[in-house]
């Protein structure tokens, strides 16, 4: 295993289907449905190339554990897009700005519990 791919979200292949299928014109769910399969393709990957989860120590009884394997975040997606320079930074503060406020809406009230946009 290459150094690093135990935290690594976005690989090449993931990155290269990004680039395909970004437009400023998507919205925010179209993004999160997009999130939400390259999470699927990353567990896929991983699992392919038998990528373990990083290792921690749990801070209540000090043993030592894998790590959970994060969901890839729209956040994360619009820093991605910067660093390939497909978002400036203006256009890039501005999405990241307008998602942090979306993400804040609630999606779903119960009796019990609001449900947010992650």
């Amino acid at each position: 295993m290459p150094a690093g791919d135990a935290q690594r979200v976005w690989f090449p292949e993931m990155l290269e289907e990004l680039k395909a299928s970004w437009s400023k014109t998507m919205s925010w769910d179209d993004l999160a449905d997009f999130c939400a399969r390259m999470s699927e393709k990353r567990k896929q990957i991983r699992r392919e190339r038998g990528i373990q989860p990083t290792m921690m120590w749990c801070p209540k009884c000090g043993k030592r554990t894998s790590s959970s394997v994060s969901n890839v975040s729209i956040r994360s997606a619009l820093f991605a897009l910067k660093k390939d320079d497909l978002l400036d930074e203006a256009v890039f503060k501005q999405l990241d700005k307008s998602w942090m406020k979306h993400k804040k809406k609630p999606l779903f009230v119960s009796s019990r519990t609001v449900f947010l946009i992650s």
